[in-house]
Parts: structure tokens; sequence; C-alpha cells
């Protein structure tokens, strides 16, 4: 196999020689060849999971199907049949950097600047002429690690996710072809959001990385987003990373969407932050297709770092989610809140784990989590499990949880004031993600979550009879817990 002929790869080839053609066949420099060769070796040491592990026990690592899928070293062709949150994402993918089109629309973000993904490969990559003036740096990954070395070398899997502890992110250093680097000088403050987009239109498995750098004192947006047509012509696997350096007092949000429209597409997803000192970090993770689904956020908080976790899913007929958010004190003195909230219809389940980590020395520490889910289907399945870990005794810690389905009474008041009852659940329902809505600071963000809701409200409706107002006097008895959250614990 050589370097011209060799489009996909497949575990049974992984050897050094493939690798090494792999390797070439995407431009790599040398730094980055002898990386993917260093985490090889690491991959042969290795056990690779299963679901007897307990970080696995909920989602089959199976799943990700990559003894029978190829990996994907080119691109298909970007199509125009996504639901892309990026403002003229198709028409500007080409676009050279300094470049960048942004066409007026009331209803997409405009993104100063955006890295385009279609099925493995980096189709386009533009930046805001000014914004390259002050030295943000913005593109794809493997153009980053030839003409950037400096920034991406000593960054890329070393220390957010290092390659060595994990058989996925081991696979994921050897074989990963495109992704999205930024590097926000510090100082410099960006007014608009910048962005990568995700596509799939192929089968087969992609590992896709994006590596942000953010200097001292700046502040930023980033929206990342994961999205595919209806149907994809079979089977799909994506891994994506994502290491975020958030340097000493910087202020940094992530939006992380993931959107995929078919679900034939698995995913599984590792968020790595790093808060310097003194540094804010919000982060807001969208989850509503795909098949399976594992989303793994993962944050270390120095000292006297603020941070900010929210979480929306909807899980429909047989789809699978999995949340796994880990937050850990390191350093006195930092604080973490963790807002998660699940809605399930049909035959599906959500799964929401949480740690929260107080190192011995991370006095004064200030850390909560509370993860929610709604059950709108007798068949739905929803668990939320919070975990501490505190090793210091000067702090503050709490957690709570709570799974129930539509309070009959919430609908009956409604109904009883002449409200039909598929509207009675929309407005329950949107009072339970209320408190998520109301925190999506991009108006695109929230725009779409609505719509998401919207179109699983209208899956419900046609599951069920429409309903007739309730006449007063049969008031029913209740179902579970309130969808404004009680039973927690």
């Amino acid at each position: 196999m050589t370097a011209t002929t060799i489009e996909t790869l497949s575990l049974k080839d992984l050897d050094q020689a493939n690798l090494a053609a792999w390797s070439e066949a995407l431009g790599d420099p040398e730094w980055l060849r002898a990386r993917r060769l260093a985490a090889l070796a690491a991959l042969d040491k290795l056990e690779r999971p299963g679901p007897r592990e307990e970080a696995w026990r909920f989602t089959d690592p199976k799943r990700a199907g990559l003894d029978r899928h190829r990996i994907l070293r080119t691109g298909g062709q970007a199509r125009d049949d996504g639901a892309s949150v990026f403002a003229g994402a198709g028409a500007g993918e080409h676009a050279e950097a300094g470049s960048l089109q942004r066409p007026s629309s009331d209803l997409e973000l405009e993104a100063g600047g955006l890295v385009t993904v279609v099925d493995g490969a980096a189709t386009g990559a533009s930046l805001d002429a000014d914004l390259a003036a002050r030295g943000v740096v913005l593109t794809d990954f493997v153009t980053a690690a030839r003409e950037h070395p400096e920034l991406v070398e000593p960054r890329f899997m070393t220390s957010a996710a290092p390659f060595e502890e994990d058989w996925f992110l081991a696979l994921h250093a050897a074989c990963v072809t495109a992704g999205a680097f930024l590097y926000v000088p510090p100082g410099v403050e960006l007014a608009v959001p910048l962005g990568a987009l995700y596509r799939r239109t192929a089968p087969g498995a992609t590992f896709a990385h994006t590596l942000v750098v953010v200097g001292e004192g700046a502040a930023l947006t980033f929206v990342q987003q994961h999205e595919s047509p209806d149907a994809i012509g079979g089977r799909a696997f994506h891994h994506g990373v994502t290491e975020l350096l958030v340097g000493p007092n910087a202020s940094v949000q992530l939006l992380n969407l993931q959107e995929w429209g078919s679900e034939e597409v698995n995913h599984f997803g590792v968020l790595r932050t790093e808060v310097a000192r003194q540094a804010k970090f919000r982060s807001f993770v969208v989850t509503l297709g795909g098949g399976t689904v594992r989303i793994s956020p993962e944050t270390r908080l120095y000292e006297g770092a603020e941070a900010d976790f929210l979480g929306a899913a909807f899980a429909d007929s047989g789809q699978r989610f999995e949340h796994r958010a880990t937050t850990h004190h390191v350093e006195p003195h930092a604080r973490s809140q963790l807002l998660y909230k699940g809605g399930l219809l049909g035959g599906s389940r959500n799964i929401f784990y949480g740690n929260i980590l107080i190192y011995p020395g991370a006095r004064g520490s200030d850390a909560g989590q509370t993860m929610r889910n709604l059950v709108l289907s007798k068949h739905a399945h929803a668990e939320a499990i919070p975990f501490l870990e505190i090793e210091n005794s000067d702090v503050r810690c709490a957690h709570a949880a709570a799974t129930g389905r539509v309070d009959d009474l919430h609908l009956f008041y409604l109904q009883s004031r002449g409200i039909p009852r598929t509207e009675a659940r929309r407005l329950v329902v949107f009072g339970f993600f209320e408190e998520i809505l109301a925190q999506a600071t991009v108006p695109a963000v929230r725009r779409r979550l609505e719509e998401a809701l919207e179109a699983e409200l209208a899956k419900l409706a046609d599951e069920e009879p429409s309903g007739e107002p309730v006449a007063a006097g049969s008031i029913p008895g209740s179902q579970g817990a309130a969808a404004a959250g009680a039973g927690e614990g």
C-alpha cells in the first residue's frame, strides 16, 4: 500500500508501514508522523475497552463498528440538504482565509470564521480579515500542523487529552485525518463567534480533532456543529476529540451542537478543557441526533477558575445517548456548576453521569451539579447518576438528580382552561427546558434548540390522539415526578 493509493484504513491494516503511508498521504509534517507512530505504539499496549468496564457499562464500545468500518481520508461532496446553524456555510466553504463571506440572515449564525470538514477531510477554512490582522489563527488541523508547528506540536494530545491514557484516544491520535485549529493571542477579545462544522454524507469511520488555544486575557465564543442529511447510505461512526486550553484570566464559551440527521451515524465525542487561574469557561452541549451517541466532557480547574456546564438532550425512538461529565477541582477557590436536562420519546435511552472531584489542595472549592430527565413515553428509559469525590473539608458541594414523567395534574390544569392536550404537553415540555433555553446566549443556537423541540413534540402528537379539553371535576392521578423536577436527591 502506497501513499498515492491509500484512501481508507482499517484496524486490521493498522501497522507502522501503513500508518506511515497514511501520514504521507495526508501531507503530515515529520513531527506529526512521529506522534502518530508513538500513538500506535501506545495503542498496542492498551487494552481495548469492553462493556464490563465501569466507564463503558452503559454504552458498548463495539457500537463504534470499527471492526467493519473503514476509516475515511478524503471528503465527500458538500450538500445543501443539511441544517447548518452557520449562515452561508455551504456557499462559503472554499473561501480563502481573510475573505470570509458573511451573508445577512435572521435565522442563522454569522460567524467571523469557519472551518468545514466533510467525511473526514477539510473542505474549507475562512477567517475575517480584521481578526487575522489581530493575530487570530483559524484553519484546518492538517494545515495548522504544517504551518504553525510551534503552536500545535506541544499541545496536540499531550496534556488535555493525552493519547497514552485511553485506547480510543490512542487510536484517534494515530488515525486523525482532519479538524480545526484556533489560536487567539493574549488580550484579544472577539465580538463575533468562530466555528467548526463537521458533516457526514457517506458511510465509514472518521476521526476529527479540534484544538483551541486561548491566550491570557482573551475572550471568545466558539461553536462546533455536527450534522448530516437524513440518509447517508449506510452505517457511519464519528470520533471527535476537542482540546480547549484556556489561558489565565481568559473568558471562553464553547457551544457543541450534535445534530446528526441520520440515526445511521454513531458518535463518540471527547471534550477536554483546561481552565487556568482566574479564567472563566462556559460550555453548552446540545445532543439531538444520531443513533448511539456518547459525549464525555472533562474539565480541569485551576486556582480561582470558574466554569458553568449546560447540557440539553432530546432522544427519540431507538436512540441511545450517554453524557459523562467530569470536573476536576485541582487548585483552591475554583467554582463550577453543572445543569443537564433531557427529554425522551419512543424507546429511547438517556444516561447522565456526572462526577465532581475535589483534590486535597483545592480548599475553598464551590461545586454543584443538577441532572433532570423528562420521560414522555412509557417505553423510554433514563438514568441520572451524580457522584462527588471530595478530599478537602473546606469546600461547598451539592448534587441533585430527578427523572419523571409529565404530571397529569399539570396537563389537567391547562386542559381545564380550554387548552388542547397536545398544546398543554408542549407548554409543560418547554417549561421544563426553559431554564436551559434562557441561558443560550447565542440566539441562533436557542432557535435551533426550540425548533428541535417543536419537531420532536410533533412526532409525539402524531403518536397520540389529539384529545379534547378535560371536563372539570375529573382530576387524574399523578404519574410521576413533576416536570419541574420534583424528587431531587
